[in-house]
């Protein structure tokens, strides 16, 4: 469990509760058995004195009554099968031999005491002159451990009770929980309202199922609104480039074709954003080899095999969505070869990443700022602020990062954590 959940800090104080009222009640009846014994200790020594001087005639029977008016529930036993009872199966727990004397009368005190337990009851034995006088003490309490036993049962039952009883309570956090963690995974779908009752935790949960209802119902207007707006705009796109090629050359047909190209290519990046942000990045995600990704890429970007070379000791394959993957080295071997000198682009694969590298200057800025939407390089003209953010979003939805070095007058970009897509045969 984990420590620092609300559940280990319940049961760890429940716990420290039930053994505290263990500890408690431990105490408690040592402390009272302490007590006890020292009452009856002296009761019996009180009451068995006084039998003892009693039948000595030291005392009348009245100062007897006088001394253990107290104690008025010690009642004698006078049936001789009932002593022999007592006497042979009973326990001696403490005995006492009296020999006191008083020298001005030569008045002699002598016998013997003895504390018998005998069935769940005190008995007092004053042995006088070989006689037995044997008492039955009906007020001693047997049970009165059992009582305080009994009620550190019922208490520690009711701490029990009282946990089951908080832990259900909570038990919709745990579900609630796991909700969460689905929203945070981009699963609306499979969100449920687990709602179970009309206290706060419920409430919690009615609120953000109707929240992430909502939040559906404006991703799904969402994307309709940029499907419909993306699918309108290609019509009279594709209309004006067809009507450009009825045009004769010239530097006018020249810059309308420059202008259609850019918003063709534009709203394929926004259906790649739209694909991304709407959690469908992995709908078509599976086994690929990585040269056929990295042919499809050069023929999207139209480029040239004298301006490119790539470099890889052996093909592997990767569980990649085949699309998404291929417009993100795409727009590198765009960027690339765009922002390259020379006009030339290298790029290295190994296990560990692959690497685009281009003789040119070093980035004004830091990655993180060009991976902004609508972020621009200088060359204005030839970026449309889009195409490292969609590289690195899609690098990141496939658990990759995009990085960046700058040795020598060469742009290292990198696609690191390549393991985490490779396939191991």
């Amino acid at each position: 469990m984990n420590r620092a959940s609300i559940f280990y800090t319940i049961t760890f104080i429940f716990i420290f509760a039930g053994v505290s009222v263990i500890l408690a009640f431990l105490w408690l009846i040592a402390y009272d058995q302490q007590n006890y014994s020292k009452e009856l200790d002296a009761k019996y020594s009180l009451i068995g004195i006084a039998r003892l001087s009693n039948l000595a005639h030291q005392i009348d029977d009245k100062a007897f009554q006088e001394r253990t008016k107290n104690y008025n529930k010690l009642n004698q036993i006078t049936q001789p099968k009932e002593i022999r009872r007592v006497l042979s199966g009973g326990e001696v727990i403490a005995r006492a031999e009296i020999n006191d004397g008083d020298i001005r009368n030569k008045n002699i005190l002598q016998g013997v005491i003895e504390l018998i337990y005998y069935k769940n009851y005190n008995y007092l034995n004053v042995i006088y002159e070989g006689k037995i006088h044997l008492y039955k003490d009906e007020d001693f309490q047997f049970y009165r451990y059992y009582i305080f036993k009994t009620i550190a049962a019922a208490v520690i039952c009711i701490l029990i009770l009282l946990y089951i009883f908080i832990l259900r309570k909570l038990k919709p956090l745990r579900n609630l929980k796991k909700q969460i963690d689905k929203f945070a995974q981009g699963k609306l779908d499979d969100i449920e309202n687990v709602s179970t009752g009309v206290d706060e935790i419920s409430q919690v949960s009615e609120a953000f199922y109707e929240a992430t209802t909502q939040i559906k119902k404006l991703n799904q207007s969402r994307q309709f609104f940029l499907r419909n707006i993306m699918h309108e705009l290609k019509t009279p796109i594709t209309k004006g480039l067809l009507t450009l090629e009825m045009i004769e050359d010239n530097k006018y047909k020249e810059r309308l074709n420059g202008v259609f190209t850019r918003l063709e290519i534009l709203i394929n990046e926004f259906a790649a954003i739209e694909q991304i942000t709407s959690g469908a990045a992995f709908i078509n995600r599976k086994k690929y080899n990585i040269l056929d990704i990295l042919d499809e890429a050069k023929e999207i970007a139209m480029s040239d095999d004298k301006n490119l070379k790539i470099l890889i000791a052996e093909s592997f394959f990767v569980n990649v969505d085949f699309k998404l993957f291929t417009t993100a080295i795409k727009n590198m071997i765009d960027n690339g070869l765009k922002h390259s000198k020379n006009h030339f682009l290298q790029i290295d694969i190994s296990e560990d990443f692959i690497c685009f590298k281009n003789l040119g200057d070093e980035l004004n800025n830091s990655l993180e700022y060009y991976t902004q939407a609508f972020t621009q390089g200088s060359k204005q003209k030839d970026s449309f602020g889009l195409g490292l953010y969609i590289v690195d979003t899609i690098l990141k939805a496939h658990g990759m990062k995009l990085d960046y070095m700058y040795d020598n007058g060469i742009n290292l970009f990198y696609f690191r954590e390549l393991k985490n897509i490779i396939i191991k045969d």
